[in-house]
């Protein structure tokens, strides 16, 4: 499933990214340099263990 990613600062719909995607991208909008980073496999790993 994929999430939107949008502008801290002015709330632009920047991109459309899945679960394990790091990204950095500069808004054309108003300049904000953005960073996402998908947090490590084993962590989410554990929590769906958690869960079950």
């Amino acid at each position: 499933m994929l999430k939107d990613f949008r502008c801290g600062s002015c709330k632009r719909l920047l991109a459309r990214m899945g679960e394990n995607t790091e990204l950095q991208i500069k808004c054309s909008r108003c300049g904000t340099l953005n960073h996402v980073k998908a947090l490590e496999p084993r962590v989410i790993a554990r929590e769906r263990d958690e869960r079950c």
